[in-house]
């Protein structure tokens, strides 16, 4: 996986690839004694999405705009943000924060822009060493989708919290455009900057958990720009079931439990990436000892065992209930040894253990590690280096984790089907096209050329195999699709393939939803549709179904250009059956002129051939 970043330097990291330095940042190391007031749930908030910071590395160049994508695990009527100057000796001044939702890219849902102030001013200066929030604002954040944050530096910044790896595409321009749609991107890394928190009002939630951990957590060798990480799973699973949880991940590749190594140690740093985040009712602790393993200092289990304790002792003081999880095998990557193999053992039997002081335990080495070779990955879970899991290792572990451990969760409306949550008008008659708005200029698929193509209302459809129904109102001038906003529906049919027809308008519509099966387990999926104009084969896995020789206008009218249909299967877990399907946030609706909307005409489970 090829990692794009700049702006930020890394102190070294233990399990990790080292970073690249760019000239004029700090090398630091990252201080091991700041702390920071503790936040309270008292006031109604709750945390959607967190970061923790490891050191001061970042420099932003004078009257630049950054825009940072954050994913949000549950949604709310308010938000606010959290600012972490933390490591700085310096207080820092930035003005002109605003949130909107991300389209794709760096281009934002304008209509939901809003600009967010402290203390009622667009400027703020963060102190030294500390952080700050901002006043609530009106905003209306949807669960597992993206954020956009965008704010100015009018002059040049130094010595920024950091955090080295998002995994995802975060963007710079030049000037003050922090309200603009789309950006004119000087650069385009994968860090995160300033903003530690957002945070939401949800009357409906039951507190936040924090995910506590190294790479593993942070969500190395998970799939690129695609909220694989086994945090953003989880969240995906809480939702399905009702229960409305935050879902924060602090984990610091490098991260130790007892020493420093990236950043300030697991012990050191409770207090604020813990303690300090809004609405924790709950911690889940996971990969950090191994990288004392590889540290060099030889800790014993019992050492890691003891360091264990303290953090279990730190949460029960603070009312919190502790999850530990079992330490994932490495055996096969470099930093391996009999060793630490055996000190690997005697904390997992611990943590199994009724004597641990836990308040439950998580196995991720039991979803994880080959049933034949227990001190190794599975081979299918490996991401290559014996040491991190890739996209079905990440799935293992979220759904290895027991909802239970979150209440009860409210109970789950019966969703509806595709054809029941139809939310736009794609296709019209020739002679009415007047109902039909695909795009919010008010063009549409003719019905009478995707006819000739083959799209009859009511058609048939084989992709790959699995059976399709084209929709019986297309051309009536009644609903015909659904725009993807994360709507959760049910699919008929049996099978080993997920099957849809889609199309785009305004470029490419995409984005990631999630397969519920029956048995609770999860399984994130990606759909990918170029703009209805392109009709040339696309990239796999999405697939041409069909090209229409020209299209609708409103007034009855006729634009002589072909239009294209896609589709894509998706292979499902062998054995289980689908319960619902959460679709991706692609769009809105109703569907805006600009704005790239993911529109899905027709889903189906099916055999593949």
């Amino acid at each position: 996986m090829k990692l794009r970043r700049s702006l930020v330097v890394s102190t070294v990291a233990v399990l990790v690839a080292a970073a690249v330095i760019q000239p004029g940042t700090s090398g630091a190391a990252a201080s091991a004694t700041t702390t920071a007031t503790t936040a309270t749930a008292a006031d109604g908030w709750t945390g959607t999405w967190s970061t923790a910071y490891e050191n001061a590395g970042g420099v932003f160049p004078a009257q630049t705009t950054t825009r940072q994508i954050v994913r949000t695990s549950i949604g709310g009527t308010q938000a606010r943000l959290r600012l972490s100057n933390v490591f700085n000796t310096k207080a820092l001044t930035l003005q002109d924060f605003h949130v909107a939702r991300r389209s794709s890219g760096s281009s934002i849902v304008l209509s939901t822009d809003k600009a967010v102030t402290f203390g009622g001013k667009s400027s703020v200066t963060i102190p030294a060493g500390g952080e700050a929030v901002s006043d609530p604002v009106s905003f209306q954040v949807l669960a597992e989708s993206d954020v956009a944050i965008s704010f100015y530096a009018p002059t040049r910044a130094e010595n920024v919290s950091s955090k080295q790896f998002a995994f995802s595409d975060q963007y710079m321009a030049n000037g003050n455009v922090v309200g603009a749609q789309s950006l004119s991107v000087i650069q385009q890394f994968s860090s995160y900057f300033i903003v530690s928190d957002l945070e939401v009002i949800n009357s409906a939630a039951t507190g936040a958990v924090v995910t506590l951990g190294a790479s593993i957590t942070e969500g190395h060798s998970s799939s690129y720009n695609t909220n694989h990480r086994y945090p953003n799973l989880l969240a995906a699973r809480l939702n399905a079931s009702g229960r409305t949880v935050g879902v924060l991940n602090e984990g610091i590749a490098g991260n130790q439990l007892l020493g420093v190594g990236t950043g300030p140690s697991a012990l050191d740093r409770f207090d604020r990436d813990v303690l300090g985040r809004s609405g924790v009712r709950s911690v889940i602790f996971a990969d950090n000892p191994i990288n004392d393993l590889a540290s060099g200092r030889e800790p014993t289990g019992t050492q890691l065992i003891n360091g264990l304790r303290q953090l279990i002792a730190k949460a029960h003081g603070a009312g919190i209930a502790f999850y530990c999880a079992t330490l994932t095998p490495f055996n096969g990557h470099w930093a391996w040894s009999a060793s630490h193999e055996t000190a690997r053992s005697e904390y997992n039997t611990f943590v199994r253990s009724s004597g641990s002081g836990c308040d439950a335990y998580v196995d991720f080495d039991a979803a994880t590690h080959d049933p034949s070779a227990p001190t190794k990955f599975r081979s299918d879970m490996d991401s290559g280096d014996h040491l991190h899991p890739n996209d079905l290792g990440m799935e293992a572990m979220a759904n290895a984790i027991p909802l239970t451990l979150f209440g009860a969760g409210a109970p789950v409306p019966t969703p509806l089907t595709l054809a029941q949550a139809v939310n736009n008008v794609a296709v019209s008659a020739d002679a009415n096209t007047n109902p039909a708005d695909f795009d919010g200029g008010g063009a549409s698929f003719s019905a009478e050329a995707l006819a000739t193509a083959k799209l009859v209302r009511g058609a048939t459809v084989t992709l790959n195999g699995v059976k399709l129904t084209w929709p019986s109102s297309a051309g009536t001038g009644q609903l015909d699709n659904v725009i993807a906003t994360g709507q959760t529906v049910t699919v008929s049919g049996s099978g080993n393939t997920l099957a849809f027809l889609f199309s785009a308008a305004h470029g490419q519509g995409t984005g990631t939803g999630t397969i519920t099966y029956t048995d609770g387990t999860t399984q994130a999926f990606t759909l990918t549709s170029p703009d209805w104009f392109v009709t040339a084969t696309p990239a796999a896995p999405t697939t041409l179904v069909a090209v229409a020789a020209y299209q609708n206008r409103q007034g009855n009218t006729r634009y002589d250009s072909p239009s294209a249909v896609f589709g894509v299967t998706v292979p499902l877990a062998s054995g289980k059956t689908v319960a619902r399907v959460t679709l991706p946030v692609a769009g809105v609706a109703p569907v805006q002129a600009g704005t790239p909307t993911l529109h899905i005409f027709a889903a189906a489970v099916g055999t593949r051939s």
